[in-house]
């Protein structure tokens, strides 16, 4: 599957709620509105990314929870980095994105290499998620995702941004993807990804024409099907995660816990993302 359209984004729900202020006038221009579609584009695009190429460096902390019959079971943390540029892309602006996440053990900080399933309790080799890179499109009505087809899957991709709210100097904005593969064999299963994130930083930061990317922090959950690597089977529950985490514009900016495991396991591209991120 090349870049399939994600429909039903800005415009498939209000952009904002009560909660919402209007625009306000302020002496060097005016505060973006979130009700606005141009103005929720330009919120997202700099707290998430940058209005230039820059690189944007996002560090996100988490825990993997198993949840089964409404309780939740801690796995393990998750470090996680995406490192970014961004271009302007036709009608709208193209990320591409270095990702680098890694599990380590809840008590010792130590990276796992294996994972005793309290379900099942099988002792199981923990698939580390690694390096990897990715691209996506954003415009004012969608977003597109590369994201390749899988044998045996019908695959339909979703997203949306927005809505955003301000309360105060306080903007936040929402920016959702997932996908769902449904099996078109006995041998496939059921894979269901949701990816939430709320991002979090100052409207006035953010309405200011010189700044192109704006200080920001990140709440992030997502609720998933099982891995197959877990070996759950039929077993039914969600494979979920809870985090936060902030941006920055430097290696500087990432905790050592994250630089310590990058810089032993990919030093390469921990000294260049710019050129991992172009394929250099």
């Amino acid at each position: 599957m090349n870049r399939r359209k994600i429909l039903g984004m800005l415009g498939a729900a209000p952009l904002a709620s009560s909660l919402a202020f209007p625009r306000l006038a302020k002496a060097d221009g005016h505060l973006l509105n979130p009700n606005d579609s141009d103005d929720l584009y330009t919120i997202h695009r700099k707290l998430n990314y940058s209005s230039d190429n820059r690189v944007v460096y996002w560090y996100l902390r988490a825990i993997r929870y198993g949840l089964v019959d409404s309780a939740f079971t801690p796995f393990w943390d998750m470090h996680v980095g995406f490192i970014s540029i961004t271009e302007d892309d036709g009608d709208g602006f193209k990320p591409s994105t270095m990702s680098s996440i890694f599990y380590t053990d809840l008590e010792t900080g130590k990276q796992i290499e294996n994972f005793d399933n309290p379900y099942t309790g099988e002792r199981l080799p923990v698939r580390q998620p690694g390096l990897g890179r990715s691209s996506r499109h954003y415009n004012k009505v969608g977003m597109e995702n590369e994201r390749p087809d899988r044998p045996g899957m019908n695959i339909t991709q979703f997203g949306d941004v927005g809505p955003a709210w301000v309360v105060g100097d306080d903007v936040w904005v929402r920016g959702d993807t997932g996908f769902r593969g449904e099996p078109t064999t006995d041998e496939a299963s059921l894979i269901q990804i949701n990816d939430w994130s709320t991002y979090h930083g100052s409207i006035a930061e953010v309405s200011d024409v010189s700044v192109a990317s704006a200080n920001a922090t990140q709440a992030f959950n997502d609720i998933n099907t099982w891995p197959g690597w877990l070996n759950m089977g039929d077993r039914p529950g969600n494979y979920v995660s809870r985090g936060f985490g902030r941006k920055s514009w430097s290696m500087d900016g990432m905790p050592p816990e994250w630089s310590s495991i990058m810089k032993d396991q990919y030093p390469k591209e921990f000294s260049d993302p710019r050129g991992y991120i172009e394929g250099a």
